[in-house]
């Protein structure tokens, strides 16, 4: 009984572990004139849910995402809680019932950094160690 209790919390650690680490693979970045700095976790969960639309000063927030699940994935699942294929099925039910229009993919990292870079009020995520040009990374509580 005690040793089927260690195994238990032993699988639990292991798949535990990749989210957590995960979390620390991805860089929030903005573009240079959003005015924040820091973003609570839940506040960035419902901008990528489409639900925050504006920053705090009123601009509009335009939200992309990367293409790439080794990127996409680990994001989606530790600031939105779903996984890349529960996320791309609830912006289809967005879409199909007229309540969003699903966020602008990039298969390319340098292009999605160029695209928040050159657009007001842009946000996404990155690799660490990505180039991220002339955007503002921000700190998430």
């Amino acid at each position: 009984m005690k040793t089927r209790a260690i195994i238990t919390f032993i699988l639990f650690l292991a798949f535990l572990l990749p989210v957590v680490s995960s979390a620390g693979e991805i860089v929030i970045i903005t573009n240079e004139n959003v005015t924040v700095s820091t973003l609570a976790q839940e506040d960035l969960k419902q901008i990528f849910l489409g639900k925050k639309t504006s920053w705090d000063n009123g601009d509009k927030i335009i939200f992309v995402v990367q293409d790439r699940l080794s990127v996409k994935e680990p994001f989606l699942k530790t600031y939105v809680k779903k996984s890349a294929s529960q996320y791309d099925n609830y912006w289809k039910k967005q879409v199909f019932t007229g309540k969003g229009k699903a966020p602008q993919s990039f298969s390319s990292e340098q292009e999605l950094v160029q695209f928040v870079s050159q657009t007001p009020g842009a946000i996404s995520y990155v690799t660490p160690g990505a180039d991220t040009g002339n955007t503002k990374t921000l700190s998430i509580q």
